[in-house]
């Protein structure tokens, strides 16, 4: 990052005058939701909600739980990678290019994820949710400017309008430059964002599911989720969010049943077991599972087991808040968001 490289500071960005898609806007916190400068809220944030860095996208000091994930490009690592799916395609697609068209990547010299602030005010770094990268560091010190030939700036351009402004070159900060940088420049779930990713085509790791670990004595939300989708998978027992003896007993009885280790203990391999798939047009238990979950994470919704539109909406504005596909459709990676 561009302390370890520059005690000058960290990326000016976030106190620019620009006005680009995510723009210098300041990140704002408080009850009623989190909302930027000029009045944009999004629907359903509440103060509980992760971290936010500048560009919108949820940040963690946890790199597992924002779906961190190594990104290598001939041979040349970013410490400690960037975040998974689009992101990753995104940023290694523009790591790739600036490789073979503008300037061979140098190690070390290449930074991607740090859960740190920008040096001089409280707003997060889009480091910080992993949507952000440098290269060649050494090469191109931040507050340097012109550190790029006139054809290698014409290289840069064209990847940047490759990217249709979902990226963002530091060279081109109104203010103190930073032409090591590359970053995000939408909210999550901005319409650009899916073409791009089909127009760079391949593949890429996806994100890393964090689960929680939920055992007997836990109470809570996430019991009453675990409860409710037991029922689901033919289970019998009280939902009441305490995990007791019969609690344990189901869990155990559902992990012999899929050939997992049976004790008791409701961690990452018995979560991808148990959860259940659920969108528009579902009903039942794991419905009411996902309502209540989505309820207990500040997205109020009747738990009626019943997947309608006010659902829908609800979980894609859970998934916009943490940086997911906002498809509506509670998967894997949506259900360990919303138990983590």
């Amino acid at each position: 990052m561009c302390e370890l490289h520059d005690q000058a500071g960290d990326h000016d960005h976030d106190s620019l005058t620009q006005t680009p898609d995510v723009g210098r806007r300041t990140l704002l916190r408080g009850a009623g939701g989190l909302a930027l400068s000029g009045g944009l809220v999004v629907a359903g944030a509440s103060a509980a909600h992760a971290a936010t860095s500048q560009n919108g996208w949820p940040a963690s000091s946890s790199a597992s739980a924002i779906g961190i994930t190594a990104l290598t490009v001939s041979g040349h690592s970013f410490p400690a990678g960037v975040r998974g799916g689009q992101v990753h395609t995104i940023l290694g697609y523009v790591a790739r290019r600036f490789h073979s068209e503008v300037e061979a990547l140098v190690t070390p010299g290449c930074w991607g994820y740090n859960y740190r602030v920008i040096s001089g005010s409280t707003s997060l770094s889009n480091h910080a949710s992993g949507t952000a990268i440098d290269c060649n560091a050494p090469r191109h010190p931040l507050g340097a400017s012109g550190t790029f030939s006139s054809a290698q700036v014409s290289r840069i351009r064209s990847i940047l309008t490759y990217c249709n402004g979902v990226v963002r070159w530091g060279g081109d900060y109104s203010g103190r430059k930073d032409e090591m940088h590359f970053e995000i420049n939408v909210r999550p779930g901005d319409s650009r964002i899916a073409p791009l990713v089909a127009k760079i085509g391949g593949t890429t790791p996806a994100p890393t599911i964090a689960w929680s670990t939920v055992k007997s004595g836990a109470t809570g939300f996430r019991v009453t989720t675990i409860q409710h989708l037991l029922k689901a998978r033919g289970q019998s027992l009280t939902v009441d969010g305490v995990f007791g003896s019969v609690t344990v007993g189901k869990v155990k009885a559902f992990q012999t049943s899929r050939s997992l280790l049976a004790d008791g203990v409701v961690g990452p391999k018995t979560w991808a077991a148990l959860v259940v798939t659920v969108k528009s047009g579902s009903s039942g238990q794991a419905v009411i599972g996902a309502q209540k979950a989505l309820t207990a994470r500040g997205y109020t919704c009747t738990a009626d087991g019943v997947f309608g539109s006010v659902t829908v909406s609800k979980a894609k504005a859970f998934q916009t808040s943490r940086g997911l596909l906002a498809d509506g459709v509670v998967g894997p990676v949506t259900w360990a968001k919303l138990t983590i």
